[in-house]
C-alpha cells in the first residue's frame, strides 16, 4: 500500500538510498553519482531568501519503504507560486504510477496554500529526456524563460516550466 508524509532530517538515510537507487538522476544534471550526505543536502538545501517553514519535503512510501520524494517550496519565488524543486521514483520503480501519485498528493498539500495558484518547477536540459514527458502529462508547459546551469562539470540550461494548480 502507498503512504504519503512528511519527511525530516530523521529520513536523510532512506532518502540517501533512493538516490542511490536510481544514480543516473544524480549523474545526468551534476555529473557524478550520489555522494555520502545528498539525501541530508535534498532534505535541508533551499535557496538563501526561502523563510523557514516553506520548504516542505514529502514521501511516498510502498509496505514501510521510502519509494519517491517530493521537495516543495512554498510561495516561491513568489507569493503565488509553489517550486516542485525535485520529484525522484526509487530507481526499481519507475513506470508504475508513483511519481503521479506522489504528485497528486503534493497537489493536494498546495490547494490549501492561500494565495498560491501556480506550480513551477525547472528541467535542467541534461535530464529532459525524460523529464519534459512526465511532467508534460502532467499539465507543466515551457514558460520559455531558460536560466544557466551550472553543477559540478556540467554546464548546461535549465527550461522553468508551469501550470495552473486549478
Amino acid at each position: 500500500m502507498l503512504t504519503f508524509g512528511a519527511l525530516d532530517e530523521a529520513d536523510a538515510p532512506a532518502v540517501q538510498a533512493l538516490l542511490e537507487s536510481n544514480p543516473g538522476y544524480t549523474e545526468r544534471v551534476s555529473g557524478r553519482p550520489p555522494a555520502p550526505g545528498d539525501g541530508l543536502e535534498v532534505l535541508l538545501d533551499s535557496p538563501p531568501d526561502l523563510k523557514p517553514g516553506q520548504k516542505h519535503c514529502v514521501g511516498a512510501r510502498l509496505d514501510g519503504t521510502l519509494v519517491a520524494v517530493a521537495d516543495v517550496l512554498q510561495s516561491w519565488p513568489n507569493e503565488q507560486t509553489a517550486h516542485i524543486g525535485l520529484l525522484l521514483v526509487h530507481g526499481d520503480h519507475e513506470g508504475q504510477g508513483i511519481g503521479r501519485a506522489l504528485h497528486d498528493h503534493v497537489l493536494s498539500l498546495v490547494r490549501d496554500w492561500e494565495g498560491v495558484d501556480t506550480l513551477r518547477l525547472g528541467i535542467v536540459e541534461t535530464n529532459a529526456a525524460g523529464a519534459e514527458p512526465f511532467w508534460s502529462k502532467l499539465g507543466y508547459r515551457p514558460t520559455g524563460r531558460v536560466v544557466p546551469f551550472i553543477e559540478g562539470p556540467v554546464e548546461t540550461t535549465v527550461a522553468v516550466w508551469s501550470r495552473p494548480l486549478a
